[in-house]
């Protein structure tokens, strides 16, 4: 795309107006002048630019044409609306990865080093929709660079959060929980309160992924003194949902019902998406303290809501409504169910339920000693985990496999998968 000097806008605006030089003349601006700016020989000022676009757009109200010339765009150099056009198109939310590239090129060709942070930022959100987290942490970290080396340190916070995401939906906990206090730093020393907004109630999502409880429950109510319920509904809701689970966490399940019951009272679209959020935690909830036929009813709830407006997380109700068939002992059903969620993970990318699936199925032939299919699954939980980087969970699985292949008397495997352990300490 070409972007035009001030001479070159001139010069177009008179052509496509029919305006000759002489008609553009008015107090202190001359056709000299006029001749000099469109030959690149002088700049224009806020002076002249006010008059030139006054002569613009009086020309253009007399053709019927809307042009809205102002005397910004006059004295604005192609560098500068390479900018503007850059800026606005990384506003959009659904722009993709060819006018990324556009914007690239451009950056390069205007020497726009902020834009090229910002497009960097752009990609890297691309990748993280497509669920490929490690290549969007890997733009991300060069639009750190970018703002590091410039100077520009009151974008970290963001920046830093986001990193957080990545690595907190590729089930990296640890280092999600990292990225997030940096963040926390500098949106402190900058005043971002909408990132650090934010990035609360990240980090009090990891801490409760990581088990941390106490200090979950701590950062959440920190969320929640800075939240505004309307106008941070979606995580006014997720919070008060990390908050029941924390209580769940500690068995007290009576005072997370309360919470989801509060929350119903928050929601009055019939079709929400919060309602199988809701409606699935109610049914866990009611799974636990061993009331069956109520945790049943709002796990099909979840389920018919999911399967109408938002099949992506149908593999969260699926999979965690087998903890019920479990409890009435219906292995067989069981198994398919989870099966059945398995599916919806992998079509919808869900790391987080790809495993969840597969540890409840170890569990079930390990119970049943049915080790082909329990050989199976450690062999699929592998191949997850190992995408996640987790050593510590990779051990896990190597040390599982390694002592059922022992009870086979499969010697030579037994050492295989201690010896795979081994090198991860």
């Amino acid at each position: 795309m070409k972007f035009l000097t001030t001479g070159e806008k001139v010069r177009k605006l008179r052509e496509q107006l029919n305006v000759k030089q002489e008609d553009l003349i008015s107090e202190r601006v001359t056709r000299g002048l006029i001749s000099m700016i469109e030959t690149g020989r002088r700049d224009v000022t806020f002076a002249t630019g006010v008059k030139l676009a006054e002569k613009f757009n009086e020309k253009a109200e007399e053709l019927n044409i809307i042009m809205n010339i102002d005397e910004a765009y006059l004295m604005r150099s192609p560098a500068e609306d390479a900018e503007i056009y850059c800026l606005n198109k990384l506003k959009n939310d659904d722009i993709t990865k060819s006018t990324i590239d556009e914007i690239f090129q451009l950056a390069e060709e205007y020497d726009l080093i902020k834009v090229k942070a910002k497009a960097y930022c752009g990609l890297g959100e691309i990748y993280f929709k497509e669920k490929e987290f490690e290549v969007a942490c890997d733009i991300y970290k060069k639009a750190r660079e970018i703002y590091i080396n410039i100077g520009e340190n009151e974008k970290l916070g963001y920046v830093y959060w986001r990193l957080g995401v990545f690595n907190a939906d590729n089930l990296k906990y640890d280092t999600a929980v990292e990225y997030y206090q940096l963040s926390q730093y500098y949106c402190a020393q900058y005043g971002d309160n909408e990132t650090r907004k934010s990035c609360l109630y990240s980090l009090a999502n990891s801490y409760k992924k990581l088990n941390r409880v106490d200090l979950a429950l701590e950062t959440i109510e920190r969320f929640l003194s800075v939240c505004d319920e309307q106008k941070d509904y979606r995580l006014y809701i997720y919070a008060r949902g990390i908050k029941a689970t924390c209580y769940e966490s500690k068995g007290k399940y009576d005072e997370a019902i309360k919470i989801y019951e509060f929350l119903l009272t928050k929601i009055s679209d019939d079709k929400s998406v919060f309602l199988g959020y809701i409606y699935n935690n109610l049914g866990l909830d009611y799974c636990h303290k061993n009331d069956l036929k109520e945790s049943i009813k709002y796990f099909e709830m979840a389920e018919n809501l999911k399967r109408e407006i938002d099949r992506s997380l149908l593999s969260h109700t699926i999979i965690e409504k087998s903890e019920v068939l479990l409890k009435q002992n219906l292995i067989d059903e069981a198994i398919k169910t989870i099966e059945l969620g398995i599916k919806y993970a992998k079509e919808y990318k869900d790391l987080e339920y790809l495993l969840k699936g597969n540890y409840l199925l170890g569990k079930i032939y390990d119970k049943i000693k049915d080790n082909e299919n329990l050989e199976k699954v450690y062999l699929e939980i592998i191949e997850l985990i190992k995408n996640t980087e987790n050593n510590d969970k990779l051990k896990t699985v190597y040390n599982e496999l390694a002592i059922m292949y022992l009870n086979q008397n499969k010697i030579d495997m037994c050492k295989e998968y201690l010896s795979l352990s081994k090198k991860l300490n």
